[in-house]
C-alpha cells in the first residue's frame, strides 16, 4: 500500500468549513445585540453614570488634597449659553497665570468670591458661594501661590467646604 502524504496547508473545503463557521457565529452575535439592544443601552448608559459619580468624587478628593483659596472676580454679568456655557464668567490669578472658568452661580461683573482649587491642576476648581467677598475684604492682597486654607484672612469651614462640593 502506498502512503499518502498530505501537503501542509488547508484544503480548500477547509476554508470554506472555517468561512462558514464565522458567518454563523456572525449572525448569532448580530441577532443577540439586535434583540438586546434596549437592555445594552440601558446598561451603558448606567455604567457612564457610574463613571461620571466616580470620577467627580476623586476630582474633588484630588481638589481637597492639593488644596489652595484665592479671590475671583466676575467678568461678565450671569448670562444665557455662550461659548463658556450659561452662567457668570471669571478670572482667577495663580503663579503669575490668570484662568478662566464659568460658574453655574449669578455673580455681577466686578463681583469678588473666594474659590478653592487644585495647586496640581489650577483649571480644577470651584466657587465657593457660601463665602463671599464683602466690600472691607476687596482690597485684599493674595499671595500669587494662593493661600493655604489656615492663612486665608478670613473665617473658612472645612467641614461646610468639604458638604458644598460633595452637592
Amino acid at each position: 500500500m502506498r502512503k499518502i502524504h498530505r501537503r501542509w496547508g488547508k484544503k480548500k473545503s477547509d476554508n470554506k468549513y472555517h468561512q462558514t463557521n464565522q458567518m454563523i457565529i456572525k449572525n448569532k452575535v448580530i441577532k443577540f445585540i439586535s434583540g438586546k439592544y434596549y437592555l445594552i443601552l440601558l446598561v451603558l448608559v448606567i455604567g457612564f453614570i457610574i463613571w461620571g459619580v466616580i470620577h467627580e468624587k476623586m476630582w474633588i478628593k484630588q481638589m481637597l488634597k492639593n488644596s489652595k483659596y484665592t479671590i475671583g472676580i466676575a467678568t461678565t454679568d450671569w448670562h444665557q449659553k455662550n461659548n463658556n456655557g450659561t452662567g457668570t464668567d471669571y478670572k482667577y490669578h495663580f503663579k503669575d497665570l490668570d484662568y478662566f472658568s464659568t460658574t453655574s452661580y449669578s455673580y455681577k461683573k466686578g463681583d469678588s468670591f473666594l474659590i478653592i482649587f487644585d495647586s496640581l491642576k489650577p483649571k480644577n476648581n470651584q466657587v465657593l458661594w457660601i463665602y463671599p467677598i464683602e466690600n472691607y475684604l476687596i482690597d485684599l492682597k493674595v499671595p500669587k501661590d494662593g493661600w493655604k486654607y489656615n492663612d486665608v484672612p478670613f473665617k473658612i469651614d472645612s467641614i461646610e467646604i468639604r458638604k458644598k462640593l460633595a452637592e
